[in-house]
């Protein structure tokens, strides 16, 4: 503003400059123009004889006068006077004058000279203060108008949605991205009424909030709302109203922003249904999560790993050395082990774990773990899963015990026939007992083999299966390809080593993974082989988990057994995109999320809540200080008071602050949220987000700025309709006229009229404003008491973006007093001119006074001559 405004603020100076460099050389031009009358009067001896013809030097004074004011105007009348007297008054050659006549003409000259002085200073000091005077109100027309271009720009291309709406609810004027939001097009929305838009569910707060207002209860109202778009369909909005008020206090109009919040709305709706749908998925698998940061030590649970561990989800999470009190001796070191080396080498582990209770009920969890490691490569933070596996444990337990009672009745039964040959009949006898145990062992072994869920297979040394389960065979018959080859579930007696290997094309998978894993347990290099795979039909996607585990038999081999982890394996995946999708809204909407839990003084921050901080955006959980000390220190007192109050009352809260996230660099951020309690009322956790609104605050303060310039310009300013109805004054415009803002606002401008304007400026005001074009002139006004004044207007119409007229600014400078300065000059003028000519008219008379002497002198001489 200031590079468009500072050459027009030089024109004075310069002016100034040039009228003091002028005005020198009028002190020059005032001493050559009276040597120039003398020598132009003694060029003429011989026409006009002695007469010293002291009219002449008016001519020097009166264009010094007029040139330089009143220095050389005296200037030029002392010249003269001292010239004449010197040079052309008897006696000549000195400052004596001989004759009364001579005395009298020469005082004239002077008094002439002065009055004309003191009469071009006066119009010249009313010129330059008319110049001046012109010069401002230019000043001040250009800043209006560019004041005006520069609020109309920032309104219209604000990235929010702005909108006046009177104390009525009726709208006043909206910008572009408001019509966007809702819908409408502002000449729609401006014969509407707010609550048109708004959902039926807010009338009853919105009306409370806007006579709350109107009562100077509040002093502005934020609200998170649905509305009605134009479509009839339904959106959320963020809607922050404030209440502009008159200059005797009285509410003058509301201005009103909004934020289209409906992307946030459904990624929170989202983000909610996506926690849901995980917490039922690892309740229905047994399945549950947790979170180990080594750095603060700080240890996160699901839900369900709560339930695993018999703990109230109330209590905080056990920590690492307290967990070992859950586990048997043997599992906690096998545990600890994986455990030292992920946090050491960053491996990933599995194992099995038994729990510490009553061997009937005791409970065995299969636990899963991997380490991440931060920017410069340190492992920080260690996360995995527990299962539950009680019942496939068992299971196997029982299969177990069955095949080692089979196998120690077949020895008996063996002992027993060697020992008893010679008695055949009772040898036959035991050997039926036995076989007959052993049938039912048999059976009761295959009837839990068949029991199990997971899909079980038991090979020897060589990798051929000698014993599937019921569901191993239903799975290997149901999924037969085309051809007749099968997938890996083969039958009783195939070599599963040789079905691996020779697995190619699609139907490979991870077959070479699997046998070289099976081949090692075989061969005792590896205790125990886990494998996770997809093994996807063409209607549905399926994975599975692989165990395999020697027997400890004599003759050896590995029980192979294949589990269903399609369900966990999805949800994992739905998870994964639900964390995604969470994150990439956050992202795209600038908003960050933060959890502080009071107790342990923790402070868990989103990426984009640490990057409007101005820490990393990974930078970890953090503590409620480190949070404070971004936190501009003026307005940290009122944050805290209002969210405790705002906790202590069992609300949400709703609160705008400013954020210092570098030194020098301030921005301002919204934040809402609420808080959890315990059963004793006492808040636990508090929870909320943050948005990033610097920008509206920006907009705000300049708004405000530019209504502050109309609003104290000392130029009257109205707004008028296209149907001529006056919907803006300025406080100028109320002391000019006389006129009260509510004795104006809807009325015509008519109500101004005299009746004394020109016809013809009448005429080309309506010319211009049905062109649409911009109209200079003058006005002869009538104010509220009766009294006139005299206005210089310019009239320019308002275009929206789409290049149509919406308004009209009518900007006024009351010019009465220049007008009756510009008449006292005429006057002055005039009286100068008749002054000149009552001189030029004694002149004349004096000299044909001076003619018939000088003919009475020559009758005279000639009659003497006569005579003599």
């Amino acid at each position: 503003m200031n590079s468009v405004e500072s050459p027009k603020l030089e024109l004075p100076r310069i002016a100034h400059s040039r009228y003091l460099l002028w005005r020198r050389w009028a002190y020059v031009l005032a001493l050559i123009l009276s040597l120039f009358a003398v020598l132009i009067r003694m060029q003429l001896p011989n026409v006009f004889g002695d007469r010293p013809l002291l009219i002449l030097f008016l001519f020097p004074v009166i264009v010094s006068a007029l040139l330089g004011g009143l220095g050389p105007g005296l200037l030029a009348t002392g010249a003269s006077a001292i010239l004449s007297d010197y040079f052309l008054l008897a006696p000549t050659q000195s400052l004596m004058i001989g004759s009364e006549y001579d005395l009298m003409q020469w005082l004239m000259l002077i008094a002439n000279g002065v009055l004309v002085s003191l009469m071009s200073e006066y119009l010249l000091r009313s010129q330059r203060r008319e110049t001046a005077r012109w010069q401002q109100l230019l000043e001040t027309r250009d800043k209006l108008h560019f004041s005006e271009a520069l609020f109309q720009a920032t309104f219209e291309q604000a990235a929010i949605g702005l909108s006046l709406l009177s104390p009525e609810g009726r709208w006043l004027k909206v910008n572009h991205r408001f019509c966007e939001i809702v819908g409408y097009s502002a000449a729609e929305l401006l014969t509407r009424h707010f609550a048109d838009i708004t959902h039926p569910e807010h009338h009853a707060s919105d009306r409370d909030c806007m006579q709350r207002m109107l009562a100077g209860e509040m002093d502005k109202c934020s609200a998170e709302k649905r509305f009605i778009r134009k479509d009839g369909s339904i959106g959320w909005i963020s809607v922050n109203a404030y209440l502009v008020y008159k200059a005797d206090g009285a509410p003058d109009y509301f201005i009103a922003t909004i934020e289209d919040i409906e992307q946030r709305k459904q990624a929170v709706k989202a983000l909610s249904k996506s926690e849901e749908a995980l917490k039922v998925a690892q309740r229905l698998t047994g399945l549950g999560s947790w979170s180990w940061d080594l750095r603060t030590d700080q240890m996160t649970w699901s839900e369900q790993t709560y339930q695993l561990y018999d703990l109230d989800p109330s209590l905080p999470p056990a920590d690492y050395q307290q967990v070992q009190a859950y586990f048997t001796p043997d599992s906690w070191r096998s545990l600890a082990a994986a455990v030292a080396k992920a946090r050491s080498e960053g491996l990933a582990y599995e194992c099995e774990l038994e729990m510490q209770g009553p061997i009937e009920s005791r409970r065995w969890l299969f636990a899963r773990g991997e380490a991440f490691r931060d920017e410069q490569g340190c492992i920080v933070i260690l996360q995995g899963t527990l299962q539950d596996i009680t019942q496939l444990k068992h299971a196997e337990l029982s299969l177990r015990n069955a095949q080692q009672t089979a196998l120690e009745a077949q020895r008996q039964a063996r002992m027993a026939a060697l020992n008893l040959m010679e008695d055949a009949v009772t040898a036959r006898l035991n050997v039926e007992a036995a076989n007959d145990a052993l049938r039912r062992s048999e059976e009761f072994k295959r009837a839990i083999f068949d029991s199990v869920n997971a899909n079980i297979a038991v090979l020897d040394r060589q990798g051929v299966i000698v014993a599937v389960n019921q569901p191993w065979q239903d799975f290997a018959r149901q999924n037969k390809l085309e051809g007749g080859a099968i997938t890996l579930y083969s039958s009783v007696g195939s070599n599963y080593l040789a079905v691996c290997r020779d697995a190619i094309g699609t139907n490979a998978g991870d077959a070479p993974q699997i046998k070289d894993g099976i081949q090692a347990v075989l061969e005792g290099s590896l205790e125990r082989f886990v494998c996770e795979y997809p093994c996807h039909s063409p209607s549905e996607q399926r994975w599975f988990s692989m165990v395999a585990t020697p027997l400890d038999t004599g003759e050896g081999g590995v029980v192979v057994s294949h589990t269903d982890t399609t369900e966990r394996k999805l949800t994992e995946l739905a998870l994964a995109e639900s964390e995604e999708r969470l994150r990439l809204a956050q992202s795209s909407a600038n908003i960050g999320i933060w959890d502080w839990h009071i107790a342990s003084d923790t402070l868990q921050c989103t990426a984009e809540l640490n990057a409007m901080l101005g820490y990393a955006p990974h930078a970890g959980t953090a503590n409620y200080s480190t949070f404070a000390q971004r936190v501009y220190p003026d307005d940290l007192p009122d944050l805290e008071l209002h969210r405790d109050e705002a906790i202590a009352a069992r609300r949400s809260f709703d609160l705008d602050f400013r954020v210092q996230p570098q030194p020098g660099v301030i921005r301002w951020l919204n934040s809402k949220g609420g808080a959890e309690y315990d059963l004793q009322g006492r808040p636990q956790r508090v929870f909320g987000v943050c948005i990033d609104i610097t920008e509206r605050k920006q907009t705000e303060q300049q708004l405000r700025k530019l209504a502050q310039a109309v609003e104290q310009s000392p130029a009257s300013i109205i707004i008028t309709n296209l149907q001529g109805e006056i919907e803006y004054v300025n406080q100028a415009f109320t002391q000019i006229s006389g006129y009260s803002r509510e004795e104006v606002l809807g009325k015509n401008p008519s109500i101004l009229k005299s009746g004394k304007t020109p016809p013809q400026n009448i005429a080309g005001v309506w010319k211009a404003l049905g062109q649409g074009l911009t109209w200079k002139g003058e006005f002869i006004n009538k104010r509220k008491d009766g009294s006139e004044y005299v206005d210089f207007a310019i009239l320019i119409p308002i275009r929206q973006a789409d290049g149509s007229i919406s308004h009209f600014v009518a900007v006024q400078d009351d010019i009465t007093e220049k007008k009756r300065v510009g008449l006292e000059l005429d006057q002055y003028r005039h009286h100068l001119e008749d002054l000149v000519t009552s001189r030029t008219a004694e002149l004349e008379t004096a000299k044909l006074a001076a003619d018939s002497a000088n003919q009475a002198k020559s009758a005279f001489l000639a009659n003497m001559s006569h005579e003599i």
